[in-house]
């Protein structure tokens, strides 16, 4: 999955006397791909986690290195690994039975 950080993804509206670089700097988004193992937990978060939800991760910033099969380029990615000790943690406010229902998953995956 990729998450946004920095800037604010809704508030895309020069402020009044704004110059342009300014504006361009608050509105700045960097996108990160994000992996999650194992794939139960990361089916999980995918079930659960929708578009413009606030998430708290924690993980390994890893590089993997291959090469294109089509330009033949060494590529190099980098990536959050959220890996055995890693924390994902729902920051969205939601309903608290919702929320139960997501810790008894979590739970269940023995990530709480």
């Amino acid at each position: 999955m990729s998450i946004g950080t920095g800037g604010i993804r809704n508030n895309r509206r020069p402020l009044d006397h704004e110059n342009p670089r300014e504006y361009a700097n608050r509105c700045a988004v960097q996108w990160h791909r994000v992996t999650v193992y194992p794939e139960r937990l990361g089916n999980l978060l995918m079930k659960n986690v929708l578009p413009g939800s606030t998430l708290y991760i924690e993980g390994n910033l890893e590089t993997k290195v291959f090469s294109d099969p089509i330009t033949g380029l060494v590529r190099r990615i980098r990536e959050v690994a959220v890996r055995r000790h890693g924390r994902v943690v729902f920051l969205s406010p939601g309903d608290d039975s919702e929320q139960q229902a997501q810790q008894n998953d979590l739970r269940a995956v023995g990530y709480y």
